[in-house]
């Protein structure tokens, strides 16, 4: 996985694209001299406040725009989602990234929610078309596509900095949280990845974080019948460091 600082050099310059991209077929000439068996790079290009690739000025013009800010731009004619999925996805491939942890998949409506920005920013209905766009369109790209945060990061705490305990009812996942993950997983038709959470989902498991908790990804597996990869989410960030052997 590639994150902000994988696209500049040691001295926080950006790389050239020349670089960058010699950069990525060395790894991947390392995996296929040593095993055989290609490499899965992956990066998070969400668009708006998360966007790893399109920071650097000499890979992209400018960076991506998040769906919010896709949908008040959009003139009703076609779909912006798709096509900006699309442009995007093709970019990330070119360069030698064959994996976006992307689209969100969570639903918020509240501006006031840590992961509002990251989102469409609308209900669970107009979140799951958004969801169920991309994914195909990534899909047509030839790129692997991870819808993240199941089961839905809500109103919850930024995990990045501690524990969030999400006290929702079983019912409001079943009514939204978990309607664009089903979306997307359809759309995916077997090809798309779920990124799971370090949210404590108390009606589906009180004691261990999403990401970590057999309850939680039995949901996933039998209520969605998702049979594909599903993977955790950082494992650095701070709301898993006290389910760790001395923290660490």
């Amino acid at each position: 996985i590639l994150f902000g600082r994988d696209f500049q050099d040691s001295a926080g310059n950006w790389l050239t694209r020349e670089v960058f991209e010699q950069t990525i077929t060395s790894y991947q000439n390392a995996a296929l001299n040593d095993t055989g068996i290609p490499l899965l790079i992956g990066s998070d290009e969400e668009g708006g406040t998360v966007t790893r690739a399109s920071r650097n000025p000499n890979l992209f013009d400018r960076p991506f725009p998040s769906p919010q800010e896709l949908l008040l731009s959009s003139s009703g004619q076609g779909d912006p989602f798709a096509a900006d999925a699309r442009e995007k996805n093709s970019a990330l491939l070119a360069l030698g990234i064959n994996v976006n942890l992307a689209p969100v998949a969570d639903v918020s409506t509240d501006p006031g929610d840590f992961i509002f920005d990251r989102t469409l920013g609308q209900d669970a209905a107009a979140t799951a078309d958004y969801v169920a766009d991309v994914v195909t369109a990534m899909g047509e790209c030839g790129i692997g596509s991870v819808l993240k945060h199941f089961p839905g990061y809500g109103n919850n705490a930024d995990t990045h900095t501690g524990i969030a305990l999400d006290e929702r009812p079983m019912e409001t996942f079943e009514t939204s949280d978990l309607l664009p993950f089903a979306a997307g997983t359809e759309a995916g038709g077997g090809k798309t990845a779920v990124l799971v959470s370090h949210n404590i989902v108390q009606c589906m498991d009180p004691d261990l974080p999403a990401s970590l908790s057999p309850a939680v990804h039995d949901i996933l597996r039998t209520e969605l019948g998702f049979d594909g990869v599903a993977m955790t989410d950082d494992l650095a960030m701070e709301a898993v460091a006290a389910y760790a052997a001395d923290g660490a």
